[in-house]
């Protein structure tokens, strides 16, 4: 495989986040950057919480600094040094992308849920007009739902097992996306066509389902968003009852596409 050149042009990208070494970023974003043909490079920074503000202006003051990408703990903290925020950053209430403009100024979305419609497109399938319950709403679930209300859902129901977070997260996408039905809802999947797990059941052993109800069928799309393992206890059970699926695998390869595509980088 071809490999990053670095020289005295070379633009840099950065991944923030506390603690950095188990990010797979640079391997996943660098051979992109590669074939893209960019003279760029994505490195790993590790941004403890106590030197977080000296050191995000430090960064942003490098002048071949193109922009940086945010992990946890940092994707609320950030939002701040962002001059323009994305609707879907404003809906989260937190950014996992910033990227220096051509004015100078600093432009943050979140891409979380981005991936999700990358996996979607994988299966050659859309959020459009889509029926969806989502289990989980925390973090990766509210850039979910957002994401999928920005993209064109019917309706998308919430289970959390604190229902006030799933009221709360169902109030937001109804505000920010008044033409997507939302609302809390048990995690039943009969009048649903995609049941997404947001939830880290799917890391627990082999043994521990996410907590749905009912039947799953074919004509039920089923997504399990964590990365390890690759086959979690819902889609193993989802593949023998015939749905389409998709793992965490297909999500982070979606959301490195539309993340680099926000640097400019790859199509849009």
């Amino acid at each position: 495989m071809e490999q990053a050149r670095i020289d005295g042009n070379t633009k840099l990208l950065a991944i923030i986040g506390d603690p950095i070494a188990q990010v797979r970023s640079p391997e996943i974003y660098n051979p992109r950057i590669v074939t893209a043909g960019v003279n760029a490079v994505l490195l790993p920074m590790q941004i403890p919480t106590a030197t977080f503000d000296d050191a995000v202006k430090g960064i942003m003051a490098i002048r071949n600094l193109m922009g940086f990408v945010v992990t946890y703990p940092h994707k609320g903290r950030v939002l701040p040094y962002a001059d323009q925020v994305g609707p879907i950053g404003q809906a989260v209430g937190a950014i996992n992308a910033v990227r220096r403009e051509a004015d100078g100024s600093w432009k943050g979305d979140m891409f979380d849920g981005a991936g999700l419609i990358g996996a979607l497109a994988s299966l050659g399938q859309s959020a459009a007009g889509r029926h969806i319950l989502i289990l989980g709403a925390g973090g990766a679930g509210s850039a979910i739902a957002m994401a999928l209300a920005a993209a064109g859902a019917a309706m998308i129901g919430i289970f959390d097992l604190d229902a006030n977070r799933a009221t709360e997260l169902a109030a937001r996408l109804q505000k920010h996306f008044p033409s997507c039905q939302a609302g809390a809802t048990e995690p039943g999947v009969a009048g649903f066509d995609l049941l997404i797990n947001a939830t880290p059941v799917g890391m627990a052993p082999a043994f521990a389902l996410a907590p749905f109800r009912g039947e799953l069928h074919p004509g039920l799309t089923v997504i399990d968003i964590v990365p390890k393992p690759e086959t979690t206890a819902l889609l193993a059970l989802a593949r023998e009852k015939g749905c389409p699926t998709a793992n965490g695998a297909a999500m982070i390869s979606g959301q490195a596409d539309a993340v680099l595509a926000f640097f400019g980088i790859g199509p849009a």
